[in-house]
């Protein structure tokens, strides 16, 4: 899961936050790896690194990048997991225009080669429709007098996008200002 706001660790640098993601579980007891298996973990996160554009600052910590990049590494983070589902909450707000485009980019080569689901939430239409194989809109408040307590939205469009497409890794949820996002349906 990739949010808004950075997960990543303050107190490791930019290769030993990616890498850390493979050394947990393969090391439960001391949370490291030792030897050829360290060097294997390090490798797979320079790799990662380097496709989203952080190859030269792998020895710098989190509070020396910009937020751009402290983004691009919480997405690294994740992406290092090999996960079959992959959240983002307005993964790219914080990226400058030609990043965002080489980051949408990346997600895309990502899915062509896993076949990755991904759920992203956004305010950006435009980034909605050129991502996505679905859109979900969601604008109108949900109120439920039976669960007074509950939260959520309505679904004012659900837009399955045309197969014609080059295929697209994405369903995008598109919230208006304000309205809270709820869950969407894979493609």
């Amino acid at each position: 899961m990739v949010f808004q706001r950075y997960s990543v660790f303050p107190h490791l640098s930019v290769l030993d936050n990616v890498a850390l993601g493979l050394e947990l579980p393969r090391a439960p007891l001391l949370g490291r790896l030792l030897g050829s298996a360290k060097a294997d973990a390090r490798e797979q996160a320079r790799q990662l690194l380097q496709r989203v554009g952080l190859s030269h600052a792998l020895d710098k910590y989190p509070a020396q990048l910009s937020g751009g990049m402290q983004q691009r590494l919480a997405i690294a983070q994740a992406l290092i997991m090999k996960p079959r589902v992959l959240l983002l909450d307005e993964p790219f707000g914080a990226l400058d225009p030609g990043i965002r485009k080489d980051m949408h980019a990346l997600l895309r080569e990502l899915w062509q080669e896993t076949r990755l689901t991904v759920f992203m939430v956004t305010h950006d239409l435009n980034e909605g429709f050129s991502l996505a194989s679905r859109v979900l809109v969601f604008d109108k408040l949900r109120v439920d007098p039976h669960e007074p307590g509950a939260y959520g939205a309505r679904i004012t469009y659900n837009i399955p996008l045309s197969r014609r497409r080059e295929p697209t890794p994405l369903a995008a949820v598109v919230t208006s200002p304000g309205s809270p996002a709820a869950a969407l349906i894979p493609r």
